[in-house]
């Protein structure tokens, strides 16, 4: 049986909203340190990518991290320290 959901305006399937829902997760838990505003861009951007036809929750997860300006999530941190430090944080800057 295919359940269908609507989330503003739009109707997605099961399988959409499984993979929305697991994109959602890991986004958050990835950005969990960067703010209370950050689940609503996520769910906005996610939602965004579902409306325009993406399925895979791998690109979903993308798409949310690029409101952040994260392209590679694997270089989102490098435990350094106590919190961890932000990668962009531990490359020194030429003047």
């Amino acid at each position: 049986m295919t359940i269908i959901r609507m989330i503003q305006d739009v109707c997605f399937d099961d399988v959409a909203t499984s993979a929305m829902g697991e994109a959602f997760d890991r986004a958050c838990a990835s950005l969990k340190d960067y703010g209370s505003a950050v689940p609503t861009i996520i769910a906005e951007r996610i939602i965004a990518a579902a409306k325009n036809g993406e399925r895979d929750s791998d690109s979903l997860y993308e798409q949310a991290l690029k409101a952040f300006a994260i392209v590679d999530a694997s270089m989102l941190f490098v435990s350094v320290g106590d919190p961890p430090v932000p990668a962009y944080a531990s490359v020194a800057h030429a003047a």
